[in-house]
């Protein structure tokens, strides 16, 4: 049932785009290390904002709890 038989059009295929420039010298650095250096001073930062947060160490709190003794609400 109509199979067309007609031209059929194709676009052309994409031409690739050029490779990225290489990195730049930035007064010695290329600009990947210092991109790498400052996502490393930003994750320092970020550890030392959430230190004052963790109140036990890695074994967690190795104090008895005092679950024993009877307590009034409020007191």
């Amino acid at each position: 049932m109509g199979g067309g038989g007609g031209k059929s059009y194709s676009p052309p295929a994409p031409v690739a785009p050029p490779p990225p420039d290489p990195p730049k010298e930035v007064e010695g650095e290329t600009v990947e290390l210092k991109k790498a250096r400052d996502n490393e001073r930003k994750a320092q930062l970020a550890a030392l904002g959430r230190e004052s947060t963790i109140i036990t160490g890695a074994l967690g709190d190795t104090s008895q709890a005092n679950v024993n003794k009877k307590q009034l609400l409020g007191q």
